[in-house]
């Protein structure tokens, strides 16, 4: 019983397998944020240009949240939609995070 129970503790997938693409993902955001500032991009063209930010790194992390949300039981549609919500909250928060820095 207790073997079972370590082998099913192990198959469990790590959330920190997500960490990497996430992390590269937020540190993309976070220089096209600073080149864009330095550019003295408008804000209502950084919402628009934000959106298609970082192509390879939100496939990344999009395919680490599918990956791990399918392991842990999620049908692949639900953990497809997840994914996209939380790749699109991290481009909400720059767009945020952008406005106020042009508000200063």
């Amino acid at each position: 019983m207790i073997t079972f129970v370590m082998a099913l503790a192990m198959a469990t997938p790590s959330p920190a397998t997500i960490d990497a693409p996430r992390k590269a993902f937020q540190a993309c955001l976070k220089t096209f944020e600073t080149n864009q500032h330095a550019a003295k991009i408008a804000a209502d063209a950084y919402s628009t240009a934000v959106k298609t930010a970082c192509p390879a790194e939100a496939q990344a992390l999009t395919d680490a949240l599918v990956k791990f949300d399918t392991a842990m039981g999620t049908k692949r549609p639900t953990a497809l939609s997840n994914a996209a919500r939380d790749v699109d909250d991290y481009r909400v928060t720059s767009d945020e995070r952008y406005r106020d820095m042009m508000a200063n």
